[in-house]
């Protein structure tokens, strides 16, 4: 059912109580009243929601992307950020061991060390390089608009 339908049927119900209330010779009833009252306020609501629906579908909004950054992007970039984090605190940590004057340097520990941080670069790149795919969708929509 769509909301002119049921718009429609509310619309009958009033009539049939209004001729239901002209045919009583006793005074309205409470009953009589709250049915009233019932349909008047549903078909305010109905309206009012008839009403919301077309203002949304006047918005250029597209619901969809939402689901796609957090489906498609957010993992990605999360991804990306944990590794350069990590890259990063390892080559901070090479640079002070490889300088201190009191640790003694092991160089093949930190030639290890710095071999790990190129390859997590080398990730970042690759990841970077996926999300920017994913990204170009989201950028033409937005030319679009």
């Amino acid at each position: 059912m769509d909301e002119n339908s049921i718009l429609s049927y509310l619309n009958f119900a009033r009539q049939l109580n209004e001729s239901l209330i002209k045919g009583q010779t006793s005074p309205k009833s409470d009953l009589n009243m709250e049915v009233t009252a019932a349909i008047n306020n549903t078909d305010a609501l109905l309206t009012a929601i008839n009403s919301i629906k077309t203002e949304l579908c006047r918005l250029p909004l597209n619901f969809c992307e939402r689901e796609y950054i957090e489906n498609c992007v957010n993992p990605i970039l999360i991804a990306l950020f944990f590794l350069s984090f990590t890259s990063y605190e390892l080559a901070f940590t090479v640079s002070i061991l490889s300088s201190s004057p009191i640790v003694p340097p092991k160089k093949s520990k930190l030639k290890k060390t710095i071999r790990i941080i190129y390859n997590i670069n080398e990730e970042c790149e690759e990841l970077y390089k996926l999300l920017k795919k994913r990204l170009e969708p989201l950028i033409q929509d937005n030319i679009n608009c």
